[in-house]
């Protein structure tokens, strides 16, 4: 997995906010942005801006600090479950080919009579 810097990181802040990030992009922010504490001010900041406009305007109630940690913690936990299941079908996929192998093998021998 490769790593993200400084610059890069801060080019991923919009769209994370925006939720338009994805994938290993997204991990790979996340990353960056919990190990890196000048980038995680940069983030809160832009977080803190983008969503405290839009509930002004709506005169919604502002608690966006905890919010954001709170979507941090959502995002990379969504993220380990989506990885945790990539690994599980690549274990089934595995497990898949092991069987109709061995299913292929006893039907060769049962039916040219090779012994393997």
């Amino acid at each position: 997995m490769e790593y993200i810097d400084c610059n890069e990181c801060e080019l991923h802040m919009n769209p994370f906010i925006e939720n338009r990030l994805v994938g290993e992009t997204l991990w790979q922010f996340l990353t960056h942005v919990e190990k890196c504490p000048e980038c995680f001010e940069e983030l809160e900041i832009r977080y803190l801006i983008a969503e405290a406009l839009g509930r002004l305007e709506n005169g919604e109630s502002i608690d966006l600090k905890n919010e954001l940690y709170q979507k941090i913690r959502v995002t990379k936990r969504a993220m380990y479950f989506h990885y945790f299941n990539e690994d599980v079908l690549r274990i089934l996929e595995i497990i898949s080919m092991i069987i109709v192998s061995y299913e292929l093998f006893g039907f060769l021998s049962h039916f040219f009579g090779i012994v393997f």
